[in-house]
C-alpha cells in the first residue's frame, strides 16, 4: 500500500487495524501515525523469526468488544475485507480473527470461518504445536458444534497459552486445557517452523470463550 492521501486509503488502515480517525479524506496527523504504525509493523514482520500471522496476531492484542449501538471498527473490518457477512461483534469472533490473521498468507479459508471447529479442516495436520499454529477446541462438549480456535504461543504441563480473539471479549492470551483440544493444524503453502515452547503462565484457566 503506498500513502495516497484520499478516503480509500484511511478506510484500507482502518480495515487493517491501524485507526486514522474518521475516515473523511483528509490526511492529517491521525492518518500519517496510522500509516506509520502500518510500516513499522511490516518492517517487523520481516525481522521476525515467527510466521506474519502470529505477528499481526500480537499486534491485535487488546483489540476488544464495544459495548451499546456502535462495534468495534477493527472488527467489523476484518469481515468486510473478507467478504464475509457479519452483523456485529456480539457473535463470537475467535474464527473470524483467525480468518483475518491467516488472510495475510493464504487466500484459502474454511467454507464458513466464524464457526471454530470449522478450522479443524483447515490446512494440514501437525502432531506438535509450534508459535503459530492453529488450536482448535471444543467448548461445552466433545461431541457439540461449540468450540474454540486460536494461535499456539506456549503451553505448560496442563494448559496451552492461546493467542485469539473473543476471548473475555477482546484479543489476548488464555490458558485452555490440553484436554479440550481438537487438533493443530498449519497452513499448506508455508513451512512448518519453530519449536514447542514451555512456560510458565500466571491467571485462571479460560473455560467458555464465548
Amino acid at each position: 500500500m503506498g500513502r495516497v492521501p484520499d478516503f480509500e486509503s484511511q478506510e484500507m488502515l482502518m480495515e487493517l487495524g491501524f485507526n486514522p480517525g474518521e475516515p473523511d479524506g483528509d490526511w492529517g496527523r491521525l492518518s500519517e501515525a496510522a500509516y506509520q504504525r502500518w510500516l513499522r509493523s511490516k518492517i517487523e514482520a520481516v525481522q521476525s523469526d515467527e510466521p506474519p500471522w502470529l505477528i499481526e496476531a500480537r499486534r491485535l492484542l487488546g483489540t476488544k468488544e464495544i459495548s451499546g449501538p456502535k462495534h468495534n471498527p477493527t472488527i467489523m473490518g476484518w469481515a468486510k475485507s473478507l467478504g464475509i457477512f457479519y452483523r456485529n461483534d456480539e457473535t463470537p469472533w475467535c474464527g473470524l480473527f483467525v480468518a483475518h490473521c491467516m488472510s495475510l498468507v493464504d487466500e484459502r479459508q474454511p467454507s464458513n470461518p466464524l464457526g471454530s471447529r470449522n478450522w479443524g479442516k483447515y490446512g494440514r495436520a501437525i502432531d506438535k504445536p509450534v508459535p503459530g499454529a492453529i488450536l482448535c477446541f471444543w467448548r461445552g462438549s466433545p461431541r457439540g458444534w461449540k468450540g474454540h480456535v486460536g494461535f499456539y504461543v506456549g503451553e505448560d504441563a496442563d494448559y496451552y497459552h492461546v493467542l485469539g480473539g473473543n476471548q473475555s471479549n477482546a484479543v489476548n492470551v488464555a490458558k485452555v486445557s490440553k484436554r479440550r483440544l481438537l487438533c493443530i493444524r498449519w497452513p499448506e503453502s508455508y513451512p512448518v517452523q519453530g519449536e514447542q515452547t514451555f512456560a510458565q503462565r500466571e491467571g485462571a484457566a479460560s473455560t467458555n470463550e464465548a
